[in-house]
């Protein structure tokens, strides 16, 4: 059996769990990338590790081996990372097949991205590979990451963190890119591979091994080019029907298909080809990393909306406007609100509202009332989904206001003090009592809250505290809240919370997110914010994100729309 034809979960999984790593080309000397690739390893991996050198004996305190071979028979080695020239490349790769290692990682460069030679060059690789079953990444790569071996094989160091996302990318620069800004963001990868030049295992494989692990739930791939189109549609339409698979494909341009051919040697081809390519095969296209992170936020936090009606709040008519444009250039439909939805919204909002959709209530300051609006929309059976905008404006003003309202700095002043005063010794008792302590943290919270933003009716206040203190009985929102609160009361009682920031940002904040996956729970539809912020936040810890600019809100409902679309033509099929 050629090593092609074992089926990719066994042929990989060498590569992404291996017990034992050797590092050709690992170096003290600080200068080469064989010392940054060897340190990276040492950055997690606590499997056996072998440092290969022909001069060195000993590399960062580990012992070293002038050839693979001369490591003991045993002690198996199921990883070679290269990092050497790559006319040596080849006679340490049969070292490696001698030796039995499985997978490698050929990091060099100088093979079918500097022309017919180094293709000819690469062919022989691939070949004296091929003489076992040794599946390898590269050439010409950045290295890679698994988290569920804490392996870094990179070049450089990398930020990463564990979590739900794959990525296969064959430009590293490029993949490095879109790890720095996923990080910022929150969001972590249970893999990623530089794929380099895709000798020997192709795109299409690294995307079936992704859609048979069950921890990761959303693919990533940069493509330059394809080597087999018909057999990359025939993989990947297997594993989209399960998981969503999101590409990065450059080269809309002449200029950008000559800039591929020179950069990985990929062929490149027309760009349509691969439009058609992706539609058949289930690949959400992508044209900017940007909005690849963007849409990944959306596939891991938001359910798939249903249709094309969306329904738009927003604290300001500009914003709306902004809103609604972006949503009809990119074919969603801007739901008309019939005249029953209006008078509804006619008994919360003062006259002046907009009294359609977008819904616009025209500066009232009534924070309960514009809480209520996305519940009113979300319940018509004509919305699939919401753009919420504005999300986080009433906090933020806060955080302002308090600075410069001393009626309002005293408020709090009093407020935290009353709260320190009721701290109950057992902060970490039975269910109910922390229910208890909590609802009473919340209701204080709101009162005054609201009663600076405009909302004096008790009735109102204590029904919107009331469905806050709810909220912690949910089987997601509610540990995170109590140990938030927990957390809030043990520095009230040591003294350590005396400003206003402290309040919103620990606990009115997160109370904010728990009302929006409230609703995203409750009907099963998108519900998407912003936050006027104009800088890209991280998601939080319960897994919110609140995007910056309503034309991003407005891009991920219409991407999600049309791999909804692509799901409901399949059959589910199993990987």
């Amino acid at each position: 059996m050629e090593p092609s034809d074992i089926p990719v979960r066994q042929a990989l999984e060498p590569l992404f769990n291996p017990k034992s790593v050797a590092v050709i080309g690992a170096t003290n000397s600080w200068s080469k990338w064989g010392f940054s690739t060897f340190a990276s390893i040492l950055n997690g991996f606590e499997g056996r590790i072998y440092p290969i050198n022909t001069i060195e004996t000993e590399v960062l305190g580990h012992k070293a081996y002038r050839r693979v071979t001369e490591i003991p028979d045993d002690e198996p080695v199921d990883l070679a990372v290269f990092v050497i020239p790559p006319l040596g490349v080849l006679s340490t790769m049969a070292d490696c097949v001698e030796k039995g290692v499985r997978a490698g990682v050929v990091i060099t460069a100088g093979f079918a991205e500097t022309g017919e030679e180094g293709r000819r060059l690469q062919d022989r690789l691939v070949g004296i590979a091929r003489q076992g079953p040794l599946r390898f990444i590269g050439p010409n790569c950045m290295g890679y990451w698994s988290a569920s071996s804490e392996l870094r094989a990179f070049m450089f160091p990398l930020p990463v963190r564990p979590g739900r996302i794959a990525f296969v990318t064959q430009g590293g620069n490029v993949g490095g890119a879109v790890m720095r800004m996923a990080y910022d963001r929150g969001l972590g990868f249970h893999r990623y591979v530089s794929c380099g030049c895709t000798a020997d295992i192709q795109i299409e494989d690294y995307i079936e091994y992704f859609g048979q692990d069950p921890e990761v739930e959303v693919i990533l791939a940069y493509i330059e080019g394809l080597n087999d189109g018909q057999r990359f549609i025939e993989k990947v339409r297997r594993v989209t029907p399960n998981k969503p698979v999101i590409a990065l494909k450059p080269g809309r341009t002449q200029a950008g298909t000559q800039a591929i051919s020179s950069h990985s040697g990929a062929l490149a081809g027309a760009s349509d080809l691969y439009d058609s390519a992706f539609r058949k095969a289930g690949v959400v296209r992508v044209d900017t990393a940007e909005s690849m992170i963007d849409l990944t936020i959306a596939l891991l936090s938001q359910p798939l909306p249903k249709g094309n009606n969306i329904g738009i709040i927003t604290p300001g008519g500009s914003y709306g406007v902004i809103s609604a444009d972006a949503c009809a250039s990119l074919g969603l439909n801007v739901v008309k609100l019939s005249a029953k939805t209006i008078a509804e919204f006619d008994k919360i909002f003062p006259p002046r509202w907009s009294r359609g959709n977008p819904v616009d209530p025209a500066g009232d300051r009534n924070f309960i009332s514009y809480m209520q609006a996305p519940e009113m929309l979300l319940k018509l059976p004509e919305v699939d989904a919401l753009i919420f905008m504005g999300f986080d404006s009433f906090a933020n003003f806060s955080s302002v206001f308090v600075q410069i309202s001393r009626k309002l700095a005293q408020a709090m002043q009093d407020l935290i003090e009353e709260l320190a005063a009721m701290v109950p010794d057992d902060l970490d008792g039975p269910p109910e009592a922390q229910f208890e302590w909590a609802g009473r943290l919340i209701t204080k919270i709101v009162e005054v809250f609201f009663s600076f933003f405009g909302t004096s009716d008790p009735t109102e206040v204590a029904d919107f505290a009331s469905r806050q203190i709810g909220f912690m009985r949910s089987e997601r929102i509610g540990p995170f809240l109590v140990g938030r609160i927990q957390s809030v009361l043990r520095d009230f009682r040591q003294g350590q919370v005396d400003n206003v920031g402290t309040v919103f940002g620990q606990v009115f904040q997160p109370l904010m997110e728990s009302l929006v996956l409230n609703w995203i729970e409750t009907y099963g539809k998108p519900v998407v914010t912003t936050s006027f912020m104009g800088q890209p936040p991280a998601m939080s810890e319960l897994g919110h994100y609140a995007y910056p600019f309503a034309e991003q809100a407005a891009f991920v409902l219409a991407k999600m729309l049309e791999y909804q679309r692509y799901l409901d033509r399949q059959e589910p099929q199993t990987s």
